[in-house]
């Protein structure tokens, strides 16, 4: 169900939707071009000052005249509500949707993707992504930390992977994970 705009919003809305309307049509004037059933922005402004002075005699007939108003001003209600209240929601930026490659899940052996005791491998697949990596269901770090475990490097751009600190041992899981 929409959400009715309050009487003194509706008011505030009248009240930049006259100037907003007037802009259209003196644009529309100077520039050249044809006026596409032109709200008159003295209509506009009439109507936001009956509203406002409350001629309407019942709460229902003040509803009334606020929906007419609110219809009267169109596309500049829109306009002006976005001027009054600010643009909400951010920037979207139109792009292709893509999917993130699979993970990869593996056990070390000597035919593994790094197999036993090697400490490099190129993931090609990952090429432009960052990773997450995890040795034996922990988390590492691309920083040394200091205590004698194991960190690793990655290069996004050519897919360089190497274990730092100590190699792949037979039997330890392993999983790679790319991300954005």
């Amino acid at each position: 169900m929409a959400t009715l705009l309050s009487i003194a919003d509706t008011i505030r809305v009248g009240d930049m939707s006259g100037p907003l309307s007037s802009l259209y049509v003196d644009k529309k004037a100077m520039y050249g071009g044809t006026v596409i059933k032109p709200v008159p922005p003295l209509l506009i402004t009439i109507i936001t000052d009956a509203l406002r002075w409350a001629t309407a005699e019942t709460a229902a007939d003040q509803r009334s005249v606020a929906n007419y108003l609110y219809w009267l001003c169109g596309r500049f209600g829109l306009e002006a509500q976005n001027i009054i209240s600010g643009p909400g929601g951010g920037t979207v930026i139109p792009g292709a949707v893509t999917s993130l490659p699979y993970p990869l899940d593996f056990l070390v052996d000597g035919s593994s993707f790094i197999a036993t005791g090697e400490t490099t491998s190129t993931i090609s697949l990952f090429v432009g992504y960052n990773i997450e990596f995890d040795r034996g269901g922990q988390p590492q770090y691309t920083t040394d930390p200091g205590d004698g475990s194991t960190y690793y490097s990655w290069n996004r751009a050519t897919g360089a992977f190497a274990l730092l600190n100590g190699a792949a041992q037979l039997g330890e899981r392993f999983r790679i994970l790319p991300s954005r």
